[in-house]
């Protein structure tokens, strides 16, 4: 995965959101995007009202003609530290020519795995769900900071992540004047910290390898350094132990100083593991509240003499079936089998090792 790339997307994307909360107009110029701004948020942004961003900075007669939009670069820092005191909050109403009506049979056997359990479509039906595609700013702190954004997709109906969602929405039609467009309740509002906290780390550990990995290498450095510095300290005394001329005390002093070598190292380990621990911070940027029409699957699974019913949701964005949630443990899931209490669960809950394939989104 080329992380790179993925940020300036994220970036770029952010940005625009930022713009049209804040009442600005946002033209797509292909690599560029002309932004018209409200006098008040124009003076805010430090920017004039009209404008121009892009991937890179392109500067004419030596004034920008093209304002970069990516990490690190003034104007960004700007929109980030604007946001990070109040969040922007866009709806939108996404707009569709064309939504997949059959073939849902196929879809399903071939994205899922059944444990123990087969699955029977009943019938199918339009509906309408929310999606909220949430910005975040992640902060990974050690000896060094690391900085970045990162996006993460949620069914706010079902309460699960979905993969790959904000990569397909680009080419969808969206109509950002939807009226009386309902809100998130603190029920969502907490079960969106919940998700954040739990899949966080894993959305930004392609990003952060390179990160991890030199924190690693300086623990590894100072921590081989520190072996060799005691190992020689503990070597030394004990050879002064062989000195003639040292009293019996003074013996017996140096011996508990060499028994307390042990624990000293340990502890100044423990002192370096501390210093190049990795901690992570999230906090919300931006958000994308969508409302979609959807194709909501009314499904059976069947377990032996057991069976159930649940509902199974087709994103048109994705083109694919949403992650399942587990009615277990709230994770969503492309591998379900039926527990003792006839609930939907994820290999987790039901004690299985899971393979690639099953693994919980």
């Amino acid at each position: 995965m080329n992380s790179d790339r993925h940020e300036q997307i994220d970036a770029m994307d952010f940005a625009c959101r930022f713009f049209k909360a804040r009442g600005g107009v946002v033209e797509d110029q292909g690599l560029t995007r002309d932004i018209l701004l409200p006098e008040g948020a124009a003076q805010t942004l430090g920017m004039d009202e009209f404008f121009r961003v892009g991937p890179e900075e392109v500067v004419e007669e030596g004034r920008p003609k093209v304002h970069a939009v990516q990490l690190h670069t003034p104007l960004l820092d700007r929109m980030l530290t604007l946001a990070g005191e109040s969040a922007p909050f866009v709806r939108a109403e996404l707009k569709f020519d064309y939504i997949k009506t059959q073939g849902f049979d196929r879809l399903i056997e071939d994205r899922f795995q059944f444990h123990k359990s087969k699955i029977r479509v009943m019938k199918t039906g339009e509906a309408r769900t929310r999606y909220l595609i949430l910005t975040c700013r992640y902060t990974a702190q050690s000896d060094e900071i690391k900085q970045g954004l990162v996006e993460i997709c949620i069914n706010l109906d079902t309460g699960v992540v979905i993969p790959d969602m904000s990569q397909g929405l680009s080419h969808v039609q969206k109509d950002f004047n939807v009226k009386n467009a309902k809100g998130l309740n603190e029920k969502e509002i907490e079960g969106i910290r919940t998700i954040v906290s739990r899949y966080g780390q894993d959305l930004v550990k392609d990003r952060l390898a390179s990160f991890v990995d030199s924190m690693n290498r300086r623990f590894q450095r100072d921590t081989a350094s520190l072996d060799a510095y005691y190992q020689a300290l503990d070597k030394e005394m004990r050879q002064n132990l062989n000195r003639s001329g040292l009293s019996r005390d003074l013996v017996k002093e140096r011996e508990e100083k060499i028994a307390m070598i042990p624990a000293e190292l340990a502890a100044k380990k423990k002192d370096l593991l501390n210093k190049y621990g990795i901690r992570i911070d999230f906090k919300p940027a931006a958000a994308l509240y969508l409302t979609s029409a959807c194709v909501t699957v009314f499904a059976r699974l069947i377990s032996g003499h057991s069976k159930t019913d649940f509902t199974l949701t087709y994103n048109p964005v994705t083109k694919d079936m949403d992650p399942v949630a587990c009615q277990s443990c709230g994770a969503g899931t492309y591998g379900i089998g039926l527990c003792p209490n006839l609930h939907i669960n994820c290999p987790d809950c039901l004690g299985l090792r899971l393979s690639f394939d099953e693994r919980k989104i």
